[in-house]
């Protein structure tokens, strides 16, 4: 899910990672990537950053220039500036096939590694941008992956089911060929004694209903447990003292602070879809209501409810009820759309 501290387990791995000579660990954001051809090329040059600020061979940089400057021709004798020679080749003719390039940007990390006799670890971060492009890409990237030898490949998503679907579908191209690997919300006690000992190191004294409020608040996501923290540390400062009130204050600046990001990401969503969260987030929790508030008709309303919940947008607590997943985003819709007869 968003928020839960994926990407943070990704560059964490990248560190523990770094000490072994052998590995080349490489962190790919696909969110927001429109086009393959711009997957291929934030790819490969991901992989030959890496494996140079992992090895210090700049002299590989300047061969691979002169490989694109001569063509493939005089870089016969390294196969990887040739691989490489024929993706530049390829990423500028229009009539190249955007799958294609991908399948070329895969192939150039394959022949790097058997050149330099590394391993290459690739991250695909927010891998459900990539799943929206269908099953012939994913076809087109299993095939190549499938049989590489030095590649390992890291799919990571916070669209829940829709990644759950690219493991156990049997219609996915990935059917069986992952392992899945959840990173859902923490549990309170693991929150509650996360907090304890980080204020105890603070020397900042609470009770124990504070306790649980900063719990509730931060509803379990890591994001928010750090976030919250740092406004109430900012507020009393070192050997100060917490208070509920406090708290809530230190709530508000945390949610005022993620205006601008939470507006960015609301922007995402289609109309339909916008409208069907500022619903959920006033209270309105029932298809039924829900198609009633936005002025639609029901099936429309399921229907889009199924597609926010395949992305983890929006959970179902039982039968019948839906609600944001995100507290906190939810929160923020509230404030920003609740009716005036209500406020």
């Amino acid at each position: 899910m968003r928020r839960t501290g994926k990407t943070s387990v990704l560059e964490n791995l990248e560190l523990r990672l770094k000490p072994n000579a052998k590995l080349v660990p490489v962190i790919v954001n696909c969110f927001g990537i429109a086009a393959k051809s711009r997957l291929a090329k934030v790819l490969v040059d991901g992989a030959i950053d890496s494996y140079v600020r992992k090895t210090g061979d700049k002299a590989y940089l300047k061969r691979l220039a002169k490989a694109i400057s001569e063509a493939a021709k005089s870089a016969a004798e390294r196969v990887s500036e040739v691989k490489f020679a024929e993706f530049s080749l390829s990423l500028r003719d229009k009539n190249t096939e955007e799958d294609v390039l991908i399948e070329n940007a895969l192939k150039y990390v394959e022949s790097l590694a058997e050149e330099k006799d590394v391993f290459f670890v690739i991250m695909l971060d927010e891998f459900q941008d990539v799943i929206r492009w269908g099953d012939d890409t994913l076809k087109r990237i299993r095939t190549v992956v499938q049989s590489q030898k030095r590649v390992c490949y890291v799919l990571a998503g916070s669209a829940t089911t829709v990644m759950r679907n690219l493991v156990y579908d049997r219609r996915s191209p990935f059917y069986r060929q992952l392992v899945e690997i959840p990173i859902k919300k923490l549990d309170k006690v693991v929150v509650s004694a996360f907090l304890e000992s980080r204020l105890a190191a603070a020397k900042i004294r609470m009770t124990g209903p504070v306790l649980g409020m900063i719990v509730d608040l931060s509803g379990g996501y890591p994001d928010y447990v750090q976030r919250l923290g740092l406004e109430l540390y900012l507020s009393v400062g070192e050997g100060g003292s917490l208070t509920e009130e406090g708290v809530g204050r230190a709530y508000e600046d945390m949610v005022l602070g993620l205006d601008g990001e939470f507006d960015s990401y609301f922007s995402t969503f289609t109309p339909l879809e916008r409208e069907i969260l500022v619903a959920l987030a006033t209270g309105k929790i029932q298809p039924s209501e829900v198609a009633r508030e936005v002025r639609k008709p029901i099936f429309n309303i399921s229907k889009t409810l199924t597609t926010l919940m395949n992305y983890g947008v929006i959970e179902r607590p039982m039968k019948g009820q839906y609600r944001i997943a995100d507290a906190v985003f939810a929160d923020w819709l509230n404030r920003r759309f609740k009716p005036m007869a209500e406020i």
